[in-house]
């Protein structure tokens, strides 16, 4: 008897409903993945937006949503993306054809970012051998606006810590600056993009030897190399410059750039 009990409340739990885990929701449609990431946009909370709406972008149909499309364009702006943003909302223009209200949309937005942020490509300086590296801005002059200069913070870090390929379309706070010490202004009357030249700065990994981690080898890599020199930066953080005079030498063998 107390075999059939047990097999009876056996078979009554294997009827039970299991819920959805993770591996199930990403089977979610375009319509609510988009929806979840523009509630989240409304509510303010960008990082989880910009999860959604980046996944939303690449599901089916995703490119020509126009809602996933133009809310992918809020998201970075304000997640200070510029590039994806700038690049959103171009493409929304196109997905707004024959919409009035949505051209008006994009067009109040466009104008926005335009009001703050121009944009400025730069491209591999002769004799640059990188494929992929770093930027090291700085601000020429102070910056006296307290939002402007944490937006430029904010960029600047992102692309002292990220590898890019050139060319490539970056959008600062307008001003002057420089790229790996290469002087550039970035204006907003400026008809067309400007293009600068530059020497990327490459991070390269040591030895086991326990002296240094990690080191950049950027213009002037060459010199360092026949010395058998390498530099590891100390960087700022004050939104200036970055310290040209803060430098701790390891001997270490380089192979500098050709």
């Amino acid at each position: 008897m107390k075999g059939i009990a047990l097999m009876g409340l056996l078979a009554g739990l294997a009827i039970v409903p299991v819920t959805a885990g993770p591996a199930q929701a990403q089977g979610n449609s375009l319509e609510e993945v988009r929806d979840q990431g523009v509630l989240y946009f409304k509510k303010e909370i960008y990082k989880q937006a910009q999860e959604r709406l980046d996944r939303a972008f690449k599901m089916k149909g995703g490119k020509a949503d126009f809602l996933t499309v133009y809310y992918r364009a809020q998201t970075h702006y304000k997640m200070l993306r510029l590039e994806t943003a700038f690049e959103m909302i171009a493409l929304a223009r196109t997905l707004a054809e024959g919409d009035d209200k949505r051209i008006q949309r994009v067009n109040e937005l466009e104008g926005e970012m335009k009001a703050l942020y121009g944009g400025v490509t730069f491209k591999a300086a002769k004799g640059e051998t990188n494929k992929r590296g770093r930027i090291f801005f700085e601000a020429k002059t102070g910056i006296i606006n307290k939002e402007k200069k944490e937006r430029f913070l904010s960029i600047r870090e992102r692309f002292r810590s990220t590898d890019i390929d050139l060319p490539a379309t970056v959008y600062l706070p307008y001003g002057d600056y420089l790229a790996n010490k290469v002087p550039f202004e970035v204006k907003p009357e400026d008809t067309e993009t400007p293009v600068v030249e530059i020497y990327l700065q490459v991070v390269v990994e040591a030895g086991d030897d326990g002296i240094s981690p990690w080191w950049w080898v950027g213009i002037g890599g060459a010199a360092a190399a026949a010395a058998g020199v390498t530099a590891f930066l100390l960087l700022g953080d004050d939104g200036g410059s970055t310290p040209p005079n803060n430098i701790r030498f390891d001997i270490q063998p380089l192979t500098g750039r050709p």
